[in-house]
């Protein structure tokens, strides 16, 4: 009885180990390197592999473990895992699996049929920055800042030619390439002025693409930038904009004072024509009153005349009646 029960447990294993046995399949993906922040597209196959049109579970597996699961339908033999706005820490080997089974993906280590290496881009590395020379300078003097990397830089299709920027106080002011094969650039900052004083730093972007997050970017290091004043350019200045108001103000007082004369002479030359136009206006009266003076005159003696010659007329008359 003992040995037909063991006969049958020893049959009974293959077919239980082949029930949940993971099986390597194919992986497929067109992105072999992406920026981060990107979506990656992943594709496991399992045609030639699936033997029988049944449902099985699909395992991505990141390093050789498991990291995510699909159910595949009977009719199915494609299954695309997507992952969402990726970090530098999605970077690695993929490969994929499945069985008929259900397992949790950390229950899954194995290497698929074949395996992939997927690469993420950082879009911004902090770089080491460092002043060449004093960290103190005068106004007028050519600061020169000097950025680096220390670790292995990779970029999207190998390029040798990067974005890098120089910062102060969070504030991006410049923009230089930066040289890959170098592994460091420069900046400078020419005719330095007191408003240039404070923290340096230098990041660089692997991607040419500038993301949208990159206002908040942090630099590996900060430098401080102290600009001192030239007490000589001050004074300078300050003489020159002395010099300037006071031949302002000679200038006003001169138009000022040419201004006054040209309205005193004006308003002598405007009383000597109102005082010359009284004077005609009272000789126009004058003429007047011994015109009228003159006319009423005559009027009175040509009455006197009138009146005379009616009392003539009139004794004559009296005297021819008399004498008749």
């Amino acid at each position: 009885m003992n040995t037909i029960t063991i006969l049958l447990c020893t049959l009974a294993m293959p077919v239980i180990s082949q029930t949940n046995e993971i099986v390597p399949v194919r992986i497929l993906s067109q992105q072999k390197s992406i920026s981060e922040n990107s979506n990656l597209y992943v594709t496991c196959s399992t045609f030639g592999f699936k033997k029988n049109q049944q449902k099985v579970f699909v395992y991505l597996c990141k390093d050789g473990l498991g990291i995510l699961k699909l159910v595949q339908k009977q009719d199915q033999h494609d299954t695309t895992f997507t992952m969402y706005n990726v970090g530098r820490n999605y970077s690695g080997n993929y490969s994929c699996a499945y069985s008929r089974a259900e397992y949790k993906p950390s229950e899954v280590a194995t290497k698929g049929h074949n395996i992939i290496q997927i690469l993420v881009i950082a879009n911004f590395l902090p770089a080491d920055i460092s002043v060449a020379g004093q960290s103190t300078v005068n106004e007028g003097d050519n600061v020169e800042f000097r950025c680096t990397v220390s670790d292995t830089l990779q970029t999207l299709g190998k390029c040798q030619l990067i974005q890098s920027y120089l910062r102060r106080n969070e504030i991006v002011l410049q923009v230089q390439v930066f040289n890959v094969t170098r592994m460091e650039t420069t900046f400078t900052i020419e005719d330095a002025v007191t408003r240039d004083t404070g923290h340096y730093s230098c990041v660089v972007l692997p991607s040419k693409c500038i993301q949208s997050h990159e206002k908040t970017l942090h630099g590996k290091n900060a430098v401080f930038l102290e600009v001192k004043v030239n007490l000589l350019l001050r004074v300078a200045v300050s003489c020159g904009v002395i010099s300037l108001m006071l031949l302002l103000c000679v200038c006003l007082w001169w138009i000022t004072k040419k201004q006054g004369h040209s309205g005193l002479h004006n308003q002598c030359t405007v009383s000597q024509q109102a005082n010359t136009g009284m004077v005609e206006e009272e000789l126009g009266q004058t003429e007047g009153q011994d015109l009228e003076a003159q006319d009423e005159e005559s009027f009175s003696m040509g009455e006197e005349k009138g009146y005379q010659n009616g009392m003539a007329a009139e004794d004559s008359t009296y005297s021819d009646d008399y004498e008749e």
